[in-house]
């Protein structure tokens, strides 16, 4: 930098310092101008994303855990809604090849049927769907998930002491993630649905994809929220549960979308089927 320069002195160093003339005296000006190779920004943009990627306690507390989200989470959740396509279609081939082999053998007992394929057909056998695998995630997530919701405790030995708000307790039930519900149909205007019960795996924006108990094998059904009532328990101890009916009509939207949604009274025009049965 020219040290001739008075624009140096007379514009920028008085606006910065006491004395225009202390940065010169120092010896803290370049006598010439450096003119150094850039990356062209890739360093700073470089920082800026690692800054974005590190999360503090202080982050996490002034954010909703809806705005954190992965770079990649679009292609993450199209490759996971593609897995888990996949895993209904091969579960639902896999259950009809079972069948087939129970009826070409008449085989009318679970207990036969599993120890047929355990023995002859162990890939078949490993790759059906098992209702029982999936029970843990109604007893030990789901059930205590709910608990802690409504201020259920653990322990309750005696349930006529719980005292819990209704309209808090529905208006929680709203938003809440029924992932892992043991659902069961109670009205339907689909006939052929009303009775299934099963454990949610899937809680979609028009669907409850679900798996239930079979005669021979366990199968995943998908049941759509329109035009069903579903009803569920949760259990305050060995003896007594709290019942819960789902107007599916009224929960057509994705677990995540209800979280922050306000539910408003509307007409119910749609509804007449849950009043008459029709």
């Amino acid at each position: 930098m020219d040290k001739a320069q008075t624009f140096i002195t007379d514009c920028l160093f008085t606006k910065n310092f006491d004395d225009p003339n202390k940065p010169i005296s120092e010896n803290r000006l370049q006598s010439t101008l450096l003119l150094l190779p850039t990356d062209g920004g890739l360093s700073s943009r470089l920082k800026r994303t690692r800054s974005k990627k590190q999360f503090t306690v202080e982050k996490l507390s002034s954010q909703n855990s809806s705005s954190i989200r992965h770079p990649n989470y679009r292609t993450i959740n199209k490759n996971s809604r593609m897995a888990f396509k996949e895993y209904i279609n091969n579960a639902h081939t896999n259950c009809r090849k079972a069948i087939r082999l129970a009826q070409e053998k008449k085989i009318t007992s679970r207990e036969e049927l599993d120890k047929l394929l355990e023995s002859e057909h162990k890939d078949l056998f490993d790759e059906l769907p098992k209702y029982n695998q999936f029970l843990p995630m109604h007893e030990t997530l789901w059930v205590g998930y709910m608990k802690e919701l409504l201020n259920i405790p653990d322990k309750l030995t005696d349930s006529s002491k719980l005292s819990i708000n209704g309209t808090m307790a529905l208006t929680k039930l709203s938003m809440a993630d029924y992932n892992g519900a043991i659902l069961k149909v109670t009205k339907s205007k689909n006939k052929n649905m009303i009775g299934i019960e099963g454990i949610v795996i899937w809680d979609s924006q028009k669907n409850f994809i679900m798996i239930t108990k079979g005669k021979l094998v366990d199968r995943i059904k998908c049941i759509p929220k329109k035009g069903t009532v579903f009803t569920f328990e949760l259990p305050l101890n060995d003896e007594d549960a709290l019942q819960y009916s789902i107007l599916g009509d009224r929960f057509k939207y994705r677990s995540s979308d209800r979280a922050s949604r306000k539910f408003k009274s509307r007409r119910c025009d749609d509804m007449l089927y849950y009043v008459n049965g029709s």
